[in-house]
């Protein structure tokens, strides 16, 4: 549903160039309908309407009798259209992936050939983020408010990738021809018109998010690489040099295009406060087979020049003037440094916020920003900083677990305290559920990207 272009991690062994596969590769009765088969045989079918608890994802019913007042009931979407229809046969599409992903981008290239150019050079990512991003917006289609704002995101999103006005008919045209082709005898005139109403609204969306956006605000920000360190054995702190003022709050991050990688976007959250200078400082940890990490730690050098897409995340300082708690692993220390560097500049008009930060490393070289925190130790005494070692047998100071750690250092202490937390998702997870038992979870933050 989403155009979804973003460009991905390629999986050792992509597929590389895509081009024009034969759309007769798929096209035998068999292969045409053996998704459809397979629902049809669990679900029902689209002629038998399977029951909610008997179907993969719950379905709130859009159906003009019996699914509650279209004026009242907030499920439902503005425009009007059978949710039940549309979400039953895009299982269908579901059941048949890769199948129907491959259909669907050889149907787009072939019919608009020039929307190629919007696609890195693998595919094999971007099939299954495409249809991840499909299944997100059609189960949101139940909220309309929830709906209508990862709609407006997207929309904007897909900005920075050089979808224009003239694309959006072609991806919504091969995804209905695609619907059409998996479920075959089952794609009726109510189908049709169901999927026609979605399009509709989701189109409509996508577009006024966009050309709002594109009112304000460019679709990319170039930016030079003014300094460039590597600090620790893969891992090095960049400072660019936008060249016109991105907008962004502490603790929020932005999307990165590197020259040699065109249309694949990788995100990093940035590392500072907004300064008055605009210059925005990344750390970047080189991920194995990671072409935008590897680039950036590797392959780049001062004066280079990157695209930055608008800033994204919904972590920021909260408004509360409690103390702070903080949590960070690796790379993760981006995002909570800008937030605590906020915190401090807020301090001589506000409440001074006493701030404890818990920065977990492998080794001690990996501390790779540990000098910067001390200095800013120094000049705000109400900081503390205290680096966990996880595996540096001898060391003085304190190993383990950087959750465990924390917890055992005291996590009652900190009951009144705002926490933040951002590494590695299993210390995310293991962080935040050991903090929640002494603190409420609405004073615990963390951002599941980048």
């Amino acid at each position: 549903m989403a155009i979804a272009l973003d460009g991905g991690l390629p999986e050792p062994g992509s597929d590389g160039l895509a081009g024009h596969p034969a759309l007769s590769r798929l096209d035998s009765t068999a292969a045409r309908h053996s998704a459809a088969s397979s629902v049809k045989s669990r679900y029902g079918g689209i002629n038998g309407r399977p029951n909610d608890s008997e179907f993969p994802v719950q379905i709130a019913r859009a159906e003009s009798s019996g699914g509650g007042d279209p004026e009242t009931d907030s499920r439902l979407p503005a425009h009007e259209f059978d949710l039940g229809l549309v979400k039953e046969s895009f299982a269908y599409l579901m059941a048949a992936s890769p199948d129907s992903m491959d259909y669907f981008y050889e149907r787009v290239f072939a019919t608009s050939p020039d929307t190629r150019t919007l696609f890195p050079m693998s595919m094999s990512t971007q099939r299954e983020r495409m249809l991840a991003a499909m299944t997100q917006v059609i189960w949101s289609l139940d909220s309309e408010a929830a709906c209508t704002e990862l709609l407006e995101r997207l929309g904007r999103d897909h900005r920075k990738f050089g979808v224009t006005e003239r694309h959006y008919g072609a991806f919504f045209d091969a995804l209905r021809d695609t619907v059409r082709y998996f479920i075959g005898p089952d794609w009726r005139a109510e189908v049709a018109a169901a999927w026609q109403g979605a399009l509709e609204y989701v189109s409509a969306v996508m577009r006024a998010a966009a050309a709002a956006d594109a009112a304000k605000s460019p679709p990319w920000w170039i930016a030079e690489i003014v300094t460039h360190e590597l600090r620790s054995p893969g891992v090095a702190v960049l400072t660019l040099a936008p060249s016109q003022p991105l907008p962004y709050q502490s603790g929020q991050y932005v999307p990165v295009q590197v020259t040699r990688w065109p249309r694949v976007w990788r995100p990093f959250s940035v590392a500072n406060t907004p300064r008055p200078s605009g210059l925005v400082t990344l750390h970047v940890k080189a991920v194995p087979g990671g072409l935008v990490s590897n680039s950036l730690v590797h392959h780049s050098v001062v004066g280079d020049t990157v695209l930055l897409g608008a800033a994204a995340g919904e972590v920021s300082l909260a408004d509360t003037g409690r103390d702070l708690l903080c949590v960070a692993g690796g790379t993760g220390l981006a995002p909570i440094k800008a937030i605590i560097e906020q915190a401090i500049a807020a301090a001589p008009s506000g409440r001074r916020r006493k701030i404890t930060l818990f920065v977990g490393a492998r080794q001690h070289f990996d501390l790779y920003d540990l000098e910067d925190l001390q200095l800013l130790e120094s000049a705000y005494p109400l900081l503390r900083v205290i680096p966990v070692l996880s595996d540096a047998p001898g060391y003085s100071g304190l190993t383990g677990m950087l959750p465990d750690v924390v917890h055992a250092h005291g996590g009652s202490m900190f009951s009144g305290a705002e926490a933040y937390v951002c590494g590695p998702p299993q210390m995310v997870t293991r962080a935040t559920a050991l903090l929640s038992a002494s603190i409420p979870l609405a004073q615990i933050h963390y951002d599941p990207q980048p």
